[in-house]
């Protein structure tokens, strides 16, 4: 009888030697680490942003909006919405300009992400696809700012930007993927937690079986 007692008393301190150090293990593991972060480049704020889900929304809206101008502009190009005095009338203008700030945001969008991937942009075909019909459909605009009419210029411009519905394509693909890889890291960071929780739970288990075998207690092996 006093050997069990002996033998429980022993049990007793490992487990709350193995809770202590587990309690300061943890506690150390919760104290704030003083880990001084560099200030994020320009280049690595600019990346966050054009990879936000945000982002993305914004620029589909922004190609949905260009194509419902290009749209207008043909619709009224071909007389199928008629204008009393087509020539003097302001709405082909406006839609006009409209478009043509549209296009001088995806400018800025396409320079911005060049400097950011850099040589990187390049790889990626879809990408540059969609730059190239930006560049040519604002150096068209531009050119045929003062020819209304011209079917050749405007035909053109339709078949481009109509094309742009790949941005639409790309822009759901990239948010997708940015849920995606968010829902990966943070699964990936509950299996290394729970990794973590079962190591302590061995390195217990393995206490106690070494210390029943010490007091001449056979442990089963699985």
């Amino acid at each position: 009888m006093e050997q069990f007692n002996e033998i429980q008393d022993k049990l007793e301190k490992a487990i709350e030697k193995d809770d202590t150090n587990a309690s300061t293990d943890k506690s150390n593991s919760n104290k704030p680490k003083t880990v001084i972060k560099p200030d994020p480049t320009i280049r690595e704020r600019l990346a966050e942003i054009i990879h936000s889900q945000k982002f993305h929304i914004a620029v589909v809206v922004l190609v949905v909006l260009d194509c419902i101008l290009v749209v207008a502009e043909l619709l009224i190009d071909l007389d199928v919405v008629k204008l009393e005095d087509k020539e003097n009338h302001d709405a082909p203008k406006v839609l006009h300009y409209l478009s043509i700030t549209v296009l001088s945001l995806f400018m800025v969008e396409i320079g911005v992400r060049v400097f950011v991937m850099r040589l990187e942009f390049f790889k990626h075909k879809l990408e540059v696809f969609d730059a190239i019909v930006v560049i040519v459909s604002f150096i068209l605009d531009i050119v045929f700012r003062n020819q209304e009419g011209s079917a050749t210029g405007v035909g053109l411009l339709v078949v481009l930007r109509l094309w742009r519905v790949t941005r639409i394509l790309n822009g759901i693909v990239m948010s997708v993927k940015a849920q995606a890889q968010r829902k990966i890291e943070h699964e990936v960071a509950l299996r290394e937690e729970c990794e973590k929780k079962l190591t302590q739970m061995m390195s217990t288990i393995q206490k106690l079986q070494d210390l029943l075998k010490q007091n001449g207690i056979n442990v089963p092996e699985n």
